[in-house]
């Protein structure tokens, strides 16, 4: 009896145990699945992470001022919101400039799909050897999928080396570029010979050349023999792109002002090119040009203005101060009206950066590029050229070295007269009667 009393009361009191014991582990299974799961989702958000920015040269190699292409990439697991800006660094001898529209396109990284949007630069270099891109500093916004906010970007691309090779008998040229074709032909306006003087002529010397941008391609040479002044304008560049298919054009502008009598001659130009189909060294010459000045006539002075004939004048005075006096207020305010037509804000600003550039002054010429590029449009991007001459003249301000060398407003201007005569090219353009696609 004792003994089954104990049997019984010991099953009795084994159950509760064994139900404590079972929920124990239930709940230390529970917890390790839980535990698990974060784990799990812990090793998702610290997968391999994949560089916003890269860049890649399909070629790293190249001849002295043939076209290099590399390639920039960004990259996003959703949608790229605005424009993309770059940094272009500054290379010695050496033009960098991007080319067209970004491509967008799709590409699996590290398991997982992205979007990417690819853009194209082009390098033409007169500096032979070793080249190294330096990073690129890169700024986009992208978001994590096809809706909600964008988030910022700022990034670096990691540098390239890249070699540029001079081919045979190309060390002993000043400048070469390398093209398959290369046109050169010039115009006089009137044309040379005889000559008095203080007579001027103006001489335009054009090129074009496939696959290479009009700024890559040679100044003309602006020396003229003791006896000759010589006043370059500002060269003209144009580009036809057409499938990131290059066709540049330089337009060199000259006049020459003889001073001297004598007999004077200009020297014969030669335009030197590598040819990399046919792998030859190729030349086109402008022949040399001769004048021959003689004196002014002994009479041909200007006579200096007699008495008498001041009384005209001073007729034509009288009568200006007259009417300035009577209708002084509507004179006013039609002169204040007609000089603000003429001298619009930007007008002024861009004559403000011309004189600060002609001063070397860069507080004076930073100031006004600010006031002139508040006056364009949002959407208004300046040229390669006039980007790499507003970086130079930003680092001079800001950067660390800005003291190492006075800076030189030459280049600036040179890049901001350009971009002046490239707008009005535009704005005289054949006008449309129909509404522009994609406002």
């Amino acid at each position: 009896m004792n003994a089954s009393f104990r049997a019984s009361d010991a099953v009795a009191f084994s159950r509760p145990q064994r139900e404590r014991s079972t929920r124990r582990g239930t709940s230390l299974l529970a917890i390790a699945v839980v535990m698990a799961i974060v784990l799990l989702l812990a090793t998702g958000t610290g997968r391999a992470e994949v560089a916003p920015v890269t860049a890649y040269a399909p070629q790293t190699s190249a001849w002295l001022g043939q076209r290099l292409s590399f390639y920039i990439e960004l990259r996003a697991r959703g949608s790229f919101q605005g424009t993309a800006s770059f940094d272009l660094p500054r290379i010695p001898r050496t033009l960098l400039i991007k080319i067209g529209e970004p491509q967008v396109a799709s590409k699996q990284l590290e398991g997982e799909t992205w979007f990417v949007q690819q853009h194209e630069f082009a390098l033409f270099s007169q500096a032979a050897g070793r080249l190294e891109v330096p990073a690129i500093n890169v700024r986009f916004a992208r978001r994590e999928g096809y809706t909600g906010p964008a988030s910022d970007v700022q990034a670096q691309s990691p540098p390239l080396e890249l070699e540029i090779q001079s081919p045979p008998g190309g060390n002993d040229i000043g400048f070469l570029i390398t093209t398959e074709s290369l046109d050169v032909s010039e115009t006089w306006e009137p044309a040379p010979g005889s000559a008095t003087v203080g007579a001027s002529f103006k001489r335009s010397i054009l090129q074009r050349a496939a696959q290479v941008p009009g700024m890559a391609l040679a100044p003309a040479p602006a020396t003229a023999p003791e006896g000759i002044r010589v006043y370059p304008d500002s060269a003209e560049t144009s580009d036809d792109l057409n499938r990131g298919e290059f066709l540049g054009e330089r337009r060199d502008t000259i006049t020459y002002l003889v001073q001297q009598p004598g007999i004077f001659e200009l020297p014969a130009i030669e335009y030197v090119w590598w040819d990399p189909k046919t792998e030859q060294l190729r030349s086109k010459t402008l022949p040399a040009v001769t004048f021959e000045v003689d004196a002014l006539p002994a009479g041909a002075a200007e006579r200096p203005l007699t008495a008498g004939g001041y009384w005209p004048l001073l007729l034509g005075v009288a009568v200006m101060v007259g009417a300035g006096a009577w209708l002084r207020r509507p004179f006013a305010s039609w002169a204040r009206r007609y000089w603000q037509r003429l001298n619009p804000p930007d007008r002024v600003a861009a004559r403000k950066l011309l004189r600060a550039c002609r001063d070397h002054d860069a507080v004076a010429a930073e100031a006004a590029w600010v006031r002139w590029r508040n006056t364009r449009d949002t959407g208004f991007r300046p040229g390669p050229e006039l980007q790499v001459a507003v970086l130079e003249l930003q680092r001079q301000l800001f950067g660390q070295a800005s003291a190492a060398k006075a800076w030189r407003g030459n280049e600036l201007a040179g890049a901001f007269k350009s971009q002046l005569a490239a707008t009005r090219r535009v704005a005289r353009g054949p006008a449309s009667g129909l509404p522009s696609l994609n406002p």
